[in-house]
């Protein structure tokens, strides 16, 4: 531990005894970690401007976030198994015409499909059982191999595709195993969490291309559209919101059933374009340091043209439906759950993207929205706070409530 994170972990200490808690019903391992992990998250993004902008190196940024990346988290053998695998990229056949009238990232998409199958690669996933989920197709804890093979179990088995958050700038399956692990128990269903590339080195729609690639790999796999369902927290809330959105274009140029069975986002990144008062208000509360777009180092242009002015255009650039998902059509979404903490710096704009979605999918399909009062941003990994036991109890409702598929 660095001298000045013992510093802010004594302060916190010190302000939580002599202050007392910043929020009502915070204990002091929440104050603290809110409180030391928003300083580091001020030392990755420190503020900046486009008048620095020639003077950053992209490359080293993204090598330092590597570097330091979010700490791997175990799963219990009380809880359950998981398998590393990966998925050959250029074996996942995506049409390009299929794209045509994307707008935006459809070249981009375009070209990372013709780069894929002249330099074929592969995505690392891991597939995550728990016991939970192979007692429900009567698989032993002694002989559990079968749990850990990317096939249905059963016709009408279920599986999660997960998509982790990080900002889009770290974050991988590792870091997400724990939650994974609670998520598979309380529902019963497998995760298969895929490590996508990430950004600075890899921009917008890489993303996209993979997490695109990865539901693909799923029905190659027999699994059915509607079978498949979303998962990601913050940015991978965001990118379940954009596959979808693919999938629908897709399906419509095609004519083919691509929509999957539900949408599961907790504290998603709402857009590239965030207006809401709460990043203001709640900043002193949530770990999540607000990066105005005017910093050439925050996470939005991180992800989108990297090094880029933020000009007029780029502006108008970032409004594109996949980048900030308000701005298009959300109508043909399956059941939507949305949660989120009431003190995270976020709530505003997610409000404003689970009312979009009701307001899309007026009658069709349910949209859930659930605001946590006090929470920050994803707080289901506090796995000790009532709160977060409460959410995954909810989702574990929300999965039970899915028609079975016939």
């Amino acid at each position: 531990m660095s001298l000045s994170t013992y510093y802010v972990m004594c302060k916190s200490v010190l302000g939580y005894y002599m202050r007392g808690k910043q929020l009502p019903s915070w204990d002091l391992k929440l104050q603290v970690f809110c409180d030391v992990v928003r300083y580091y998250s001020q030392l990755r993004f420190p503020e900046c401007s486009d008048d620095d902008i020639d003077t950053i190196d992209f490359d080293q940024m993204h090598r330092g976030f590597q570097s330091q990346p979010m700490p791997p988290t175990e799963l219990s053998t009380k809880v359950g198994v998981y398998r590393g695998f990966a998925i050959d990229a250029d074996a996942q056949a995506i049409d390009p015409h299929t794209l045509d009238g994307l707008g935006l990232a459809e070249q981009p998409l375009r070209a990372l499909i013709e780069q894929d199958a002249r330099c074929p690669r592969q995505i690392p996933c891991e597939l995550v059982a728990s016991w939970t989920a192979c007692a429900a197709h009567n698989i032993r804890r002694d002989s559990h191999k079968a749990a850990l093979e990317p096939v249905p179990l059963a016709n009408s088995e279920k599986i999660v595709l997960c998509l982790h958050g990080g900002a889009y700038v770290m974050g991988s399956p590792a870091s997400h195993r724990e939650t994974l692990g609670k998520f598979s128990a309380c529902t019963g269903l497998r995760c298969l969490a895929i490590d996508y590339r990430l950004a600075p080195r890899h921009p917008f729609p890489a993303q996209f291309h993979d997490a695109l690639l990865a539901f693909y790999y799923l029905v190659a796999q027999g699994f059915k559209p509607k079978n498949i369902l979303l998962l990601g927290d913050s940015a991978g809330g965001h990118l379940c919101v954009g596959l979808v959105m693919l999938l629908k274009h897709i399906a419509q140029s095609t004519g083919s059933q691509l929509r999957p069975g539900a949408v599961m986002l907790l504290s998603p990144m709402p857009g590239l374009l965030l207006d809401g008062d709460s990043l203001r208000t709640q900043a002193m509360f949530d770990y999540v340091a607000p990066t105005p777009l005017e910093w050439p180092n925050a996470p939005m242009r991180l992800l989108y043209k990297p090094g880029h002015k933020c000009t007029d255009e780029y502006r108008k650039e970032l409004a594109y439906p996949l980048l900030t998902p308000v701005n298009g059509d959300l109508s043909g979404f399956p059941p939507t759950i949305v949660q989120c903490g009431g003190s995270e710096v976020l709530v505003d704009d997610i409000r404003k993207l689970a009312e979009k979605l009701q307001k899309d999918n007026h009658e069709r399909v349910q949209v859930v929205y659930d605001e946590y009062p006090e929470m920050v941003h994803v707080f289901h990994r506090f796995s000790y706070r009532p709160e977060a036991d409460a959410a995954f109890s909810r989702l574990a409702k929300f999965v039970a409530e899915l028609k079975q598929p016939s």
